[in-house]
């Protein structure tokens, strides 16, 4: 029988975690958008784009080689500019595409990196994402390593991400191509529900600790996934604990989703069946009309390639006459 528990999910801490210093990074990220189009073999030009901390960023002379990837969101922006043979080295939550979750762990999924093994695979990039690592990149970088601690993005600007990792690993032209690809899917999303009435929903992302789950508040990045499938976050004014709120029972109930949507793992609470079960929860809309789901957690999760599947997957729950057939099946996938 499942049970819940009261220990947070590894992945809620790395959430939790970015949503913290969003605000932080969204400036700088903001001046790294401008990453142009380089000639193939010719040096990408260092100016503008900074990192997390709003430090230009120092672009290689040379397409790295042997790169290590801190983040499992930048390791998926690695998968898909193809670059699985250039990366030695992922942290222990990466696992995908399966390329990159087959390679040398060097972290706990308590985010617990292992300095020794990183130095070992003589890397000559290593990048992060949002302050994960922060108490390890002055250590890396005292020892000669490339680090670079990239902005926390929201939606619109993991395109930028992607784009800037393309600069770094000299692969601009696929991440050009991925970056357009994307743009299409989110505007035939848009353009699919345009028009339609908005409903409520609650975006739950944790549920280990009963009766006070965290959720997507305003300013988040589920917030503002939600904004483009067309749904009102009932939650959205609500930006406490960086916009991820862990609120109340009670709050949920008074206001009434129309659905309800987790984004969590099931050890964590992402099971429709128990939110059937849940204490006082009969009489909210989405529970009596039977309009709760669950959504594969990495790609609601994560700023990366994929949040546009996370897009399509809320847009077509919350408005299911605008596409055509099922809900596609990495909607419910585990990775």
């Amino acid at each position: 029988m499942f049970m819940r528990t009261h220990v947070i999910s590894p992945r809620l801490w790395c959430v939790l975690f970015l949503g913290m210093v969003l605000s932080l990074s969204a400036c700088g990220q903001a001046n790294s958008s401008s990453a142009s189009t380089a000639t193939p073999g010719v040096t990408p030009t260092p100016t503008v784009a900074v990192d997390m901390y709003g430090t230009p960023i120092s672009f290689p002379k040379t397409a790295p080689q042997r790169i290590i990837s801190l983040a499992p969101s930048v390791s998926e922006i690695l998968g898909a500019l193809q670059l699985q043979k250039r990366v030695v080295g992922v942290d222990a939550l990466t696992n995908y595409p399966a390329s990159m979750a087959s390679l040398k762990k060097i972290s706990d999924k308590s985010g617990n990196i292992s300095i020794e093994s990183i130095v070992a695979l003589k890397p000559d990039l290593v990048l992060t994402t949002g302050g994960l690592s922060k108490k390890y990149n002055t250590q890396l970088m005292q020892l000669g390593l490339n680090v670079i601690d990239l902005p926390s993005p929201n939606v619109s600007q993991t395109l930028d991400q992607i784009l800037l990792v393309g600069r770094l690993t000299y692969t601009e032209d696929t991440a050009q191509a991925l970056v357009k690809q994307m743009q299409q899917q989110l505007t035939q999303i848009e353009q699919s529900v345009k028009g339609t009435a908005p409903s409520k929903v609650l975006l739950e992302i944790d549920d280990s600790t009963p009766g006070k789950p965290y959720v997507f508040g305003g300013g988040s990045f589920g917030d503002e996934m939600l904004q483009y499938a067309n749904g009102t976050n009932i939650f959205h004014a609500n930006s406490t604990n960086g916009g991820y709120p862990q609120v109340s029972d009670e709050a949920i109930i008074a206001a009434n989703p129309q659905y309800v949507v987790l984004t969590e793992d099931p050890l964590y609470g992402g099971q429709p069946s128990v939110v059937y079960k849940r204490a006082n929860w009969g009489g909210i809309a989405a529970v009596k009309s039977h309009q709760v789901y669950h959504i594969n957690s990495d790609i609601t999760q994560r700023p990366g390639p994929r949040i546009v599947e996370g897009i399509r997957c809320l847009a077509q729950v919350i408005h299911p006459d605008k596409f055509i057939g099922a809900l596609p099946d990495y909607c419910s996938a585990s990775v």
